[in-house]
């Protein structure tokens, strides 16, 4: 199997597109994904097997600081460490242009998300109440999460 990671590309956006609608009710559709990967501030990188897009990250950079716009990983392929690798090497791409911190928000009730974050040294900051509603019965809180991005606070894996 040829296996391929790569940053994602404008001819990519449609299987982006596919990709996070396996995985989120407000999913982005493939005019969002073409104009983030068009935007010279956001970083992407793409796991590929064979011709297929099976896991990806997007990161915005603005003054000096990233923050993650979504990740997404095939279903048949969670916990298997893609979104890891990803969001590593994106954050090793991040202190190279001597980004110092990196932010996201996620919501509450995604815990193998959580995980992840948590793995990656991502602490809480706060939460934003009742921000998440699409595709759930009630509201769920967004929690606020951030790292410092810096030689000497490196994103090696825990």
């Amino acid at each position: 199997m040829v296996q391929i990671t790569r940053p994602l590309r404008p001819a990519d956006a449609p299987a982006a597109a596919a990709l996070h609608a396996m995985g989120f009710a407000d999913a982005w559709s493939e005019a969002a994904f073409a104009s983030q990967i068009a935007d010279p501030a956001t970083l992407s990188f793409a796991h590929f097997e064979e011709r297929d897009l099976v896991a990806f990250a997007l990161v915005r950079v603005v003054a000096g600081e990233a923050d993650i716009l979504t990740v997404a990983t095939h279903p048949a392929r969670r916990g298997q460490g893609l979104a890891f690798a990803l969001l590593t090497v994106l954050m090793h791409w991040l202190v190279d242009d001597r980004v110092s911190r990196i932010t996201l928000d996620v919501a509450e009730d995604n815990t193998s998300a959580r995980r992840l974050y948590d793995r990656l040294g991502f602490t809480l900051d706060g939460r934003r109440k009742g921000y998440y509603t699409a595709g759930r019965a009630a509201p769920v809180d967004a929690l606020l999460m951030s790292r410092p991005l810096t030689q000497q606070n490196p994103p090696f894996p825990k």
